[in-house]
């Protein structure tokens, strides 16, 4: 209370400080991008959805009998979406190549960690296709028993690289993925990148015993996205894992710019004999190397 017999004035209370106008400007900034960065993921969370409806409208036969997912792989797709338009910025060539019908897609395999290249594949075929599709990759046994990448490849449409099931596959008017080079690929060292290893002969079979075409795809950017460093026999027996890789970021990808190049249909023709199943393999990858010796040569930049 003021004494009477003072003269002193009261001080009114402080106010906060105003603030700054730069301030202000940069959090409203920041609320639009969150905002805009939000609504394109509905976006895309939506199209994956209506994409995805497209896609297993194609098959004859239900793709849930191998453990797909419509809910998990939507969200799934919605994740490996962002990560494909977004991060890597990945480009896509000729695509309008790919038949309708049962088809084969034959791949260079490079992403060491996670299948980062597989996915943008997959991914590709799903938002680039006209029709949809969903590409099932063929992967490896061991592979697929993990309890968390095995039960997530499943998911999103990926199966047991058997030849039984890849028959079933195209039999009901699928497409499938095949990685011919196998795990070999992975345990190429960065000085090695890009060149393949010999192919198995199992796709061909395939093709030929569905009367199918197969067409090569080149990806230009899993060589440098996880650059191997190692990869330890100890930490494979450790893992249970055909393979078991050392990289710079361990699991996170460098955000290379993915290039995917769809080559032109091969109809392989005739009985399987060794010696014809020979020429046929021979002939996809003397195509699949022409075609990653002239992906690379037109990329200015691996990060753009």
């Amino acid at each position: 209370m003021l004494d009477p017999r003072s003269n002193a004035v009261p001080r009114p209370p402080s106010l906060p400080e105003p603030e700054p106008p730069a301030r202000r400007a940069s959090w409203r900034r920041r609320l639009a991008s969150r905002t805009r960065t939000g609504h394109r993921l509905v976006a895309l969370r939506d199209e994956v959805r209506a994409r995805l409806a497209e896609a297993c409208a194609v098959e004859r036969r239900p793709p849930e009998r191998y453990g797909f997912s419509p809910d998990a792989a939507a969200w799934l797709f919605t994740v490996t979406g962002a990560l494909y338009r977004w991060y890597f910025r990945t480009q896509c060539h000729g695509i309008e190549r790919l038949p309708r019908g049962p088809v084969m897609l034959v791949a260079n395999h490079g992403s060491h960690a996670l299948a980062w290249d597989g996915a943008n594949l997959v991914t590709a075929c799903l938002l680039e296709a006209r029709p949809a599709r969903l590409l099932h990759g063929m992967a490896e046994h061991r592979l697929m028993t993990l309890p968390v990448l095995g039960r997530a490849a499943r998911r999103i449409g990926a199966v047991d690289g058997q030849r039984e099931t890849c028959t079933n596959l195209l039999a009901g008017g699928a497409a499938v993925l095949a990685f011919p080079e196998g795990v070999k690929a992975l345990e190429r060292r960065f000085s090695q990148r890009y060149q393949l290893r010999p192919f198995g002969h199992g796709f061909v079979h395939v093709a030929l015993a569905a009367r199918v075409p197969i067409v090569p795809v080149a990806i230009i950017g899993g060589e440098e996205e996880a650059p191997l460093l190692a990869n330890p026999h100890w930490l494979r027996r450790l893992l249970r894992t055909p393979t078991a890789p050392l990289t710079p970021t361990l699991f996170v990808p460098l955000p290379v710019r993915y290039r995917i190049h769809f080559g032109v249909p091969y109809y392989p023709t005739g009985p399987a004999t060794p010696q014809r199943v020979a020429r046929h393999v021979e002939h996809v990858r003397g195509a699949l190397a022409e075609m990653i010796e002239r992906g690379r040569e037109a990329r200015e930049h691996i990060f753009y």
